[in-house]
């Protein structure tokens, strides 16, 4: 059912966003290809969001549809070392699946929120690991087919045609929809991939409440391969992890901490969250954005780009 004039704030983890003029839940792929469907018929414009992190809906009202790909805990297909799951199923459902079969390579991504369709397209990751090291395709419908009579054909990309890197995929490009994901894991030990989930999530709830207004980390960490050396003569070699400079150390060294816009603020115990305090507007968030990225730039001749992604 099309629901018409609805608030988008309660569809983000932000909490910040106008209204949709239409807005559709689904909860399978069929209903998310009917839907776009829908969308092309009318001659709407349309965005798919799903658990709602790492995005900012802007002030004014979206002129489209939306198209709400409800998070759902949806069986996984396992066969051996193979996992196979639905785009919306909670990430942290397929993280116990695979631990449940003693399956290793995606544990330390516990903790992170959202659906494996929005992990896979923002690559996230989390003490070395990233969801698509694992990946091995990916099925996908591409909404230029609703113009086709074939228009319920869909296809699987391999790994390499994802082009994956650091926090990016092609998904960020082409608006393909992410439909199912194919997993290849290695074998571990249920006892043992437990206890590393549990003391992840243990040290991410210590990072901050799960229940705040957030998006998640908002700015990426930093490739060391991408500053100069006069840049990483300037930075702690001891807060390099895993070839990266954490933002939320450059922004702690600038003191971005507690600075406030309107109703966003950084947090004061990590200098990489932005928090709403219920009053947040999109435009509190980009001149609070925008300030940190100069302060950063200035101290360090780095310039930190958004995990986030801006919907106007």
């Amino acid at each position: 059912m099309i629901k018409e004039n609805v608030p988008l704030a309660g569809y983000t983890t932000f909490g910040i966003g106008d209204r949709a003029r239409y807005l559709i839940t689904v909860s399978n792929s069929d209903e998310l290809i009917a839907a776009v469907h829908l969308a092309k018929k009318n001659h709407w414009s349309y965005f798919v969001i799903a658990g709602g992190s790492n995005v900012v809906f802007g002030d004014k009202t979206f002129s489209g549809l939306i198209i709400h790909f409800k998070p759902k805990a949806s069986p996984c297909q396992c066969q051996g070392l193979t996992l196979t799951c639905s785009a919306n199923l909670p990430l942290g459902q397929l993280i116990k699946t695979a631990i449940k079969n003693n399956l290793a390579g995606i544990e330390t991504l516990s903790g992170i929120p959202g659906t494996v369709g929005g992990a896979i397209v923002g690559n996230a990751g989390a003490y070395g690991q990233t969801i698509s090291d694992c990946l091995t395709r990916i099925e996908v419908f591409d909404p230029k087919n609703v113009k086709h009579r074939m228009s319920h054909t869909t296809r699987w990309l391999t790994k390499k045609q994802c082009q994956f890197t650091y926090r990016e995929s092609i998904f960020k490009e082409k608006n393909w929809l992410i439909l199912r994901a194919e997993f290849h894991l290695t074998k571990g030990d249920k006892k043992a991939l437990t206890k590393k989930s549990r003391e992840i999530i243990r040290i991410r709830s210590e990072k901050y409440d799960s229940n705040l207004r957030c998006p998640g980390s908002f700015f990426k960490n930093v490739p060391i391969g991408t500053v100069s050396r006069v840049t990483l003569a300037k930075i702690d070699k001891q807060k390099i992890i895993n070839g990266k400079i954490p933002a939320g150390y450059l922004l702690g060294a600038v003191g971005a901490k507690r600075m406030r816009v309107g109703g966003i603020y950084v947090a004061d115990f990590h200098g990489n969250l932005l928090i709403n305090d219920g009053q947040g507007t999109y435009r509190d968030v980009v001149i609070l954005a925008t300030k940190l990225k100069k302060l950063v730039q200035k101290k360090f001749g780095i310039t930190l780009e958004e995990e986030v992604r801006y919907m106007i």
